[in-house]
């Protein structure tokens, strides 16, 4: 932050055909733009009281002519959270893009609230922030669609974001679970659950929820609420990133011939998937066994190792 200051001072000689109680002070002030000004104040008999007066004047004039960026962020009192996405391209962000078009049906808010923007509690000091409720400026359904809508733009999928103009599938759902309680800890938990659908069949493409948990120490310091507003933004980034590389995992899968891929879904950790809309995903795989065409009965299976006493497994499960 810049602040105006006296950089000198200095008296000027008097001069000619004036009185010799008449001089001249030279203030050199630098205001918060780093422009330099020379401003002269003629004093009669009382020097320093008259110089005091008139520079504490032209610093207030300076102030608030100059140095307007700073009284502007005095002035910024909201006691709310401002939680909003990097422009920038996030470092894992594909170059590839596809053509499959999605469109963001918007999500509800599930979570047993009074306020839509609600996110927590405080029981430590936020600098930017008074009492122990946390607030967002905008509802917490908006920071996850902007979310979701930058995830998926950096899958390489096609967000369409009018709703008059087409699309092959469309995404909802509802945000079970986004809080942000600042403590001894800093902790973080958020689930939100989605539904990806084909809009021409109405068929369920994938559906799912991911849980996000995370908590961080934020140092003697303390917290900003710049700081507390980064830190959820990071998180729900996490979550909705997973959601994204599911989605396209379960496309790719379902419709191979948009990506000439061989059919396979790629887990993603932290997604509990419910459905998808592979052929034969709804039910169990079950291997055939031959084991009736080679009369198969009931024996001992008798193990000789060498060296001797080695332990033995069998799919992971230890026999001896």
């Amino acid at each position: 932050m810049r602040q105006c200051k006296v950089l000198s001072w200095h008296a000027l000689s008097p001069r000619s055909k004036r009185p010799l109680h008449e001089a001249e002070l030279v203030v050199d002030i630098a205001n918060c733009g780093g422009a330099y000004f020379n401003s002269v104040f003629r004093t009669k008999g009382g020097v320093m009281k008259m110089f005091r007066s008139a520079l504490m004047g032209g610093l207030l004039a300076l102030s608030v002519a100059g140095c307007t960026s700073f009284f502007g962020s005095i002035a910024d009192t909201e006691n709310v959270l401002r939680v909003r996405e990097d422009v920038k391209p996030s470092a894992n962000a594909r170059k590839e893009k596809y053509p499959i078009s999605v469109r963001l049906n918007g999500y509800s808010d599930s979570r047993q609230t009074d306020s839509p923007r609600w996110l927590g509690y405080s029981t430590s000091r936020i600098l930017g922030l008074t009492g122990n409720v946390i607030l967002s400026d905008r509802d917490a359904t908006v920071l996850v669609v902007e979310s979701m809508k930058k995830r998926l733009a950096e899958t390489g999928l096609q967000i369409v974001s009018d709703e008059t103009s087409s699309a092959q599938f469309q995404l909802s759902g509802s945000v079970k679970e986004m809080t942000i309680d600042v403590k001894d800890r800093d902790y973080v938990n958020i689930a939100i659950e989605s539904t990806l659908t084909e809009i021409a069949s109405g068929k369920v493409i994938w559906s799912g929820v991911v849980v996000e948990r995370s908590d961080r120490y934020a140092g003697v310091s303390g917290n900003s609420k710049k700081d507390v507003a980064d830190y959820l933004r990071k998180e729900l980034g996490i979550a909705t990133t997973k959601t994204s590389e599911s989605i396209l995992s379960v496309l790719m899968s379902s419709r191979p011939e948009l990506f000439n891929l061989e059919v396979g879904v790629k887990p993603v950790q932290g997604v509990t998937l419910y459905s998808n809309a592979l052929p034969g995903a709804a039910s169990a795989v079950v291997p055939t066994s031959s084991t009736s065409e080679l009369g198969a009965s009931n024996g001992t299976l008798s193990v000789s190792s060498v060296p001797p006493r080695a332990k033995v497994y069998v799919d992971g499960v230890y026999f001896g």
